[in-house]
């Protein structure tokens, strides 16, 4: 076994924005929520992680000034959908201010399509679909909450349902946030070593 050499720690703010590369890298996701008129509205994420097994819960975390924050506080629903390398400049312009489809000459498109526990939309576009209802909220500040959600239902295209754990990794492709307009793409899955 090859020892790494250790070098020099050099310490960094605690502001995440300060941190190149980022240590912390964020699944990029579609988060579709509806307000109580029944629009739905779809915008990206990448503050999530799966937070118990059982039963199965996920976090986002979201500010309070965003649609997407006031939707599941008004419905206590929300999709969670996984968008594939392909959608990547689409979802990277899906904004969630209240103000952002004022602000934007041209609202990105999305074909929606039910969901089969909640009535919040799924987007057809993306791999995989996870719909969450409501558990409980904490809130962090004045701007920021995060959502605890318990995942009520799941589905994937079927062509992510065969082949190799590899070869279903490679054809999903999640996209993760890195930093500013950074990202990578999940594009490999390897096994440990034994």
């Amino acid at each position: 076994m090859t020892r790494r050499k250790l070098e020099e720690k050099t310490d960094l703010p605690v502001v995440k924005d300060a941190w190149q590369p980022s240590l912390l890298a964020g699944q990029i996701v579609l988060v579709t929520s509806r307000n109580v008129q029944g629009e739905a509205h779809a915008a990206s994420k990448s503050w999530i992680t799966i937070v118990a097994s059982s039963p199965p819960m996920l976090g986002l975390c979201c500010r309070l000034s965003h649609r997407t924050a006031i939707n599941i506080l008004e419905t206590r629903e929300f999709v969670v959908n996984i968008p594939g390398e392909e959608l990547a400049s689409r979802v990277w312009q899906a904004g969630d201010t209240v103000a952002s489809a004022i602000e934007q000459a041209e609202p990105v498109a999305w074909s929606f399509i039910p969901a089969s526990r909640v009535s919040v939309p799924r987007v057809q576009e993306c791999r995989g679909h996870i719909e969450c209802q409501l558990d409980s909220t904490k809130r962090f500040n004045d701007e920021e909450m995060i959502f605890f959600a318990r995942i009520v239902a799941v589905s994937m295209d079927g062509s992510l349902l065969k082949g190799s754990p590899q070869e279903r990794y490679r054809g999903l492709r999640s996209l993760l946030f890195l930093e500013g307009d950074l990202f990578t793409v999940i594009d490999q899955a390897r096994k440990l070593p034994t």
